[in-house]
């Protein structure tokens, strides 16, 4: 239901956008995607899709783009509290969307490893979690997909800095 909804949504803004436009280069000019909370956060890898398999948008821009539309809002404030999706229900249901993960987690851990990052926190901002199972780590995936990150208030943003996305920000910062 999350993915349908999602999926939904993002076909109809990128055709309305590119009837209106004529291009997606520039959708986050036009179009502002929120997040909020995890429940959404496949849109980072839905919206990718659309734009590299649909819309034939070379990687890179569409990375770009995505991150340039994307927001997301914050809820829980504990890492166990985030949701996250099994890797085996991608592998069934959504395969390309979890090549699609697997790739961005790939740049992120290189981006990780190049900034010094400890194997503890590389092993803290991956988009796969291997501890309990392997799931896919759905604020972490909406966390590395946006251009902005809040809390529901301005306290719970600041308390994220230090709790839930403390490696992400190190990683990342100002985007909370």
């Amino acid at each position: 239901q999350e993915y349908f909804f999602t999926s939904a949504s993002l076909q109809d803004i990128l055709r309305r956008h590119n009837i209106q436009y004529g291009s997606l280069l520039y959708l986050a000019d036009k179009v502002a995607i929120q997040l909020n909370d995890t429940h959404p956060a496949i849109a980072v890898a839905e919206l990718m899709r659309l734009l590299c398999d649909v819309y034939h948008i070379a990687w890179e821009d569409a990375w770009r783009i995505t991150r340039d539309t994307i927001s997301y809002t914050n809820h829980p404030l504990l890492p166990q509290a985030l949701e996250s999706w099994p890797v085996h229900l991608f592998e069934r249901l959504l395969p390309r969307h979890l090549q699609i993960i697997y790739a961005l987690n790939e740049e992120l851990m290189i981006e990780a490893r190049a900034k010094a990052a400890s194997e503890a926190v590389i092993s803290s901002v991956s988009l796969i979690d291997e501890h309990w199972g392997r799931r896919v780590r759905m604020g972490n995936l909406a966390f590395a997909g946006s251009h902005s990150i809040n809390g529901v208030s301005a306290l719970h943003t600041d308390l994220m800095k230090i709790s839930v996305f403390k490696d992400l920000n190190w990683l990342f910062p100002g985007r909370i």
